[in-house]
């Protein structure tokens, strides 16, 4: 006969199977919006025949910022990847803050697009909180998930400590970049460098709790 826990357990996990399914479709669509960006020969200004080179050079920043856009994720994929994996089921909390991380990337995505038509300020800035709030999502699905042990069995306490510099080195970081999106652009990013000795320090003290 089966229990209900063992039921519950089994549901749990086959919602996790969809979030991640839903997270998978969400970075696909994030990827058609990209290629959106590509410029269109009706765009171009030239006269009489368009060559894809010169359209791209004539659109060189949509070019930067579709590469840009597919880097970001990318990145957050893999992430995204690496924080189901250490997982055995979830709860309706967990979802709703990993769906709300995968939205984030979607604002991340529309900073990026835009970034050439406001002022280079709000797009640092932009860029820096739309980072922030992914990972302040993300970061907060890991926290609740090892706090309700829907962490899988099996998880050696090293993955466990990756996982977690992973979901919370970077949103830190971002805040700290905020200010400094205001200053300029070299000091914005010299910001970034933040993550090397944050990522040191969450180390250090996951290593001391373990």
């Amino acid at each position: 006969m089966t229990k209900p826990t063992d039921a519950l357990n089994g549901t749990a996990r086959s919602q996790l199977a969809r979030l991640a399914t839903l997270t998978d479709v969400v970075y696909a669509v994030g990827l058609v919006l990209v290629i959106q960006w590509l410029p269109l020969p009706e765009e171009s200004h030239t006269g009489g025949a368009v060559w894809i080179a010169d359209l791209w050079a004539e659109y060189a920043t949509n070019i930067v910022a579709v590469i840009i856009g597919v880097v970001f994720i990318i990145l957050y994929w893999i992430r995204s990847n690496t924080l189901m994996t250490a997982l055995d089921r979830t709860d309706g909390i967990h979802t709703g803050l990993t769906i709300a991380s995968v939205f984030f990337l979607l604002l991340l995505l529309y900073v990026v697009r835009v970034s050439e038509q406001v002022a280079a300020p709000s797009r640092r800035a932009g860029e820096s909180l739309a980072v922030a709030l992914i990972g302040v999502f993300a970061g907060a699905a890991w926290w609740w998930a090892r706090r309700k042990n829907l962490v899988r069995e099996g998880i050696t306490a090293e993955e466990k400590l990756g996982v977690q510099i992973e979901a919370f080195a970077e949103p830190m970081a971002a805040l700290v970049t905020l200010p400094f999106a205001f200053v300029g652009e070299i000091g914005w990013n010299l910001a970034w460098l933040a993550y090397i000795p944050i990522a040191r320090i969450l180390r250090r003290r996951g290593e001391r709790e373990a």
